[in-house]
Protein backbone atom coordinates (compact mmCIF):
# COMPACT_ATOMS: atom_id res chain seq x y z
CA UNK A 1 0.00 0.00 0.00
CA UNK A 2 1.54 3.18 -1.05
CA UNK A 3 1.25 5.95 1.60
CA UNK A 4 -0.77 9.32 0.94
CA UNK A 5 0.40 12.31 1.22
CA UNK A 6 -1.36 15.58 2.23
CA UNK A 7 0.22 18.66 1.83
CA UNK A 8 -1.33 21.94 3.69
CA UNK A 9 -0.23 25.62 2.52
CA UNK A 10 -1.07 27.95 4.99
CA UNK A 11 -1.14 31.87 3.66
CA UNK A 12 -1.76 34.68 5.65
CA UNK A 13 -2.36 37.33 3.42
CA UNK A 14 -2.70 39.95 5.64
CA UNK A 15 0.89 40.13 6.75
CA UNK A 16 2.01 40.15 3.20
CA UNK A 17 -0.21 43.13 2.28
CA UNK A 18 1.93 46.48 1.24
CA UNK A 19 0.55 49.89 2.66
CA UNK A 20 2.43 51.56 -0.65
CA UNK A 21 0.62 49.83 -2.93
CA UNK A 22 3.15 46.76 -4.00
CA UNK A 23 2.22 43.53 -5.28
CA UNK A 24 0.54 40.98 -2.85
CA UNK A 25 2.36 38.18 -2.57
CA UNK A 26 -0.90 36.15 -1.43
CA UNK A 27 -1.80 36.11 -4.95
CA UNK A 28 1.27 34.86 -6.38
CA UNK A 29 1.07 32.19 -3.32
CA UNK A 30 -2.09 31.19 -4.40
CA UNK A 31 -0.92 30.72 -7.95
CA UNK A 32 1.74 28.88 -7.25
CA UNK A 33 -0.26 26.74 -4.56
CA UNK A 34 -2.71 25.91 -7.73
CA UNK A 35 0.20 24.99 -10.29
CA UNK A 36 2.28 22.74 -7.28
CA UNK A 37 -1.41 20.62 -6.83
CA UNK A 38 -1.77 20.55 -11.07
CA UNK A 39 1.81 19.06 -10.66
CA UNK A 40 1.64 16.36 -8.20
CA UNK A 41 -1.91 15.03 -9.36
CA UNK A 42 -0.35 14.73 -12.25
CA UNK A 43 2.48 12.24 -10.94
CA UNK A 44 0.72 10.99 -7.99
CA UNK A 45 -3.29 11.57 -9.16
CA UNK A 46 -4.72 9.26 -6.07
CA UNK A 47 -1.49 9.51 -3.25
CA UNK A 48 -1.45 13.24 -3.21
CA UNK A 49 -3.49 15.97 -1.98
CA UNK A 50 -2.82 20.11 -1.84
CA UNK A 51 -5.05 21.97 -0.18
CA UNK A 52 -4.37 26.21 -0.02
CA UNK A 53 -5.47 27.40 3.21
CA UNK A 54 -5.98 31.14 3.53
CA UNK A 55 -5.48 31.75 7.86
CA UNK A 56 -7.15 35.43 7.07
CA UNK A 57 -10.71 33.55 5.95
CA UNK A 58 -10.57 30.53 8.02
CA UNK A 59 -11.89 30.05 11.15
CA UNK A 60 -9.62 31.12 14.23
CA UNK A 61 -9.87 27.87 15.92
CA UNK A 62 -7.52 26.04 13.36
CA UNK A 63 -3.88 25.63 13.55
CA UNK A 64 -4.04 27.87 16.66
CA UNK A 65 0.12 26.62 17.38
CA UNK A 66 0.91 27.96 13.71
CA UNK A 67 -1.06 31.24 14.30
CA UNK A 68 0.75 32.00 17.41
CA UNK A 69 3.75 31.34 15.94
CA UNK A 70 3.40 33.82 12.80
CA UNK A 71 2.13 36.44 15.44
CA UNK A 72 5.43 36.27 17.38
CA UNK A 73 7.66 36.39 14.17
CA UNK A 74 9.21 33.09 15.08
CA UNK A 75 7.94 31.67 11.58
CA UNK A 76 7.10 33.24 8.22
CA UNK A 77 3.95 32.56 6.21
CA UNK A 78 3.05 30.50 4.23
CA UNK A 79 3.69 27.59 6.12
CA UNK A 80 3.97 24.09 4.76
CA UNK A 81 2.46 21.25 6.52
CA UNK A 82 2.99 17.86 5.07
CA UNK A 83 0.91 15.23 6.43
CA UNK A 84 0.07 17.77 9.71
CA UNK A 85 3.76 17.93 10.33
CA UNK A 86 5.33 21.41 9.44
CA UNK A 87 7.90 21.12 7.31
CA UNK A 88 8.78 24.88 5.67
CA UNK A 89 7.93 28.25 5.94
CA UNK A 90 8.28 31.54 4.16
CA UNK A 91 7.85 30.32 0.73
CA UNK A 92 6.53 27.39 -1.41
CA UNK A 93 9.40 26.23 -3.31
CA UNK A 94 8.13 23.50 -5.39
CA UNK A 95 11.06 21.22 -6.36
CA UNK A 96 11.66 20.78 -2.50
CA UNK A 97 8.10 19.87 -2.05
CA UNK A 98 8.02 17.17 -4.80
CA UNK A 99 11.39 15.74 -3.40
CA UNK A 100 9.60 15.62 0.11
CA UNK A 101 6.57 13.88 -1.16
CA UNK A 102 9.09 11.74 -3.82
CA UNK A 103 11.15 10.51 -0.51
CA UNK A 104 7.90 9.79 1.49
CA UNK A 105 6.14 7.37 -0.82
CA UNK A 106 9.34 5.93 -1.49
CA UNK A 107 9.80 4.79 1.89
CA UNK A 108 6.49 3.41 1.92
CA UNK A 109 3.76 3.38 4.16
CA UNK A 110 4.33 4.41 7.96
CA UNK A 111 2.97 2.52 10.73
Amino acid sequence: MVQRVHIQILDNPIQVMFPDGESNDSVNNRIIADELKRDLFFFYPSVVSVEYIDLFIDDEGHFPEIRELLRQGAIKAPVILINGIPKIHGGIPSAVIKNEVENMISSGPTH
